[in-house]
């Protein structure tokens, strides 16, 4: 047995996972932040980022309740099925446009609401999250370079999902250098921003979130 598959089967959060029937442990960090921080409520909408195997829609399923929707985007399939309220596509995260998500949307509303008026513009987002990792080199600056321009890909398009004034913003990255630069780009756009490591976080990464809430209107 390998090193990663003995330190696995140790790791308290991969076996509550098996327990709760989460196909993945990194769902117990966005139970921590949420729990902390309640970014997921009743009927909203979000958008999840990097979402395969799955764990966080089935999270997202739950908590956002029976009129909520959550879209999930991956370059791997989730081979869940998570009901009419959670629609994933298999796309290039970072060829994502606004408009495809708003399409997307649309198409998602119509299959959770078949009687929502076909013409009804497409809702603002609540929360977009983004567990999104680079393809790893080993080349550790290279790497956290990688997972930074995901984070700001993200950004970008949370600015224009999201309905100023409120939301959620949640990324996770690898710290390094680029850190402290990265926080502030999150700061220029959300009023409350917090770098977080949740305790899920598995011994010896590098991995953190930043949060931010609050969209500021754009100027």
């Amino acid at each position: 047995m390998s090193r990663s598959s003995r330190y696995q089967h140790k790791d308290r959060f991969f076996q509550l996972a098996k327990q709760s029937k989460f196909v993945a442990r990194s769902v117990f960090k966005l139970d921590e932040l949420n729990q902390k921080f309640r970014l997921i409520g009743k009927n909203q909408i979000v958008v999840d980022l990097g979402c395969a195997p799955g764990s966080w829609l089935q999270y997202l399923a739950e908590h956002v309740g029976r009129k909520g929707l959550v879209l999930g985007y991956d370059v791997a399939p989730v081979e869940l099925s998570l009901g009419p309220k959670v629609q994933t596509h298999i796309v290039d995260v970072t060829e994502l446009s606004p408009e495809r998500v708003r399409e997307d949307l649309q198409s998602l509303r119509q299959q959770a609401a078949p009687h929502t008026p076909p013409n009804a513009p497409p809702p603002p987002v609540d929360a977009l999250l983004s567990d999104m990792a680079p393809k790893l080199s080993g080349i550790r600056d290279a790497d956290q370079a990688k997972s930074v321009a995901l984070v700001e890909f993200a950004l970008q398009l949370s600015r224009t999902l999201i309905r100023p004034g409120q939301g959620v913003f949640v990324a996770k990255f690898f710290q390094g250098r680029d850190s402290d630069q990265l926080v502030a780009e999150v700061k220029r756009f959300y009023s409350d921003v917090k770098l977080l490591k949740p305790e899920a976080t598995r011994e010896g990464s590098r991995e953190v979130f930043v949060l931010g809430r609050r969209l500021r209107p754009s100027k």
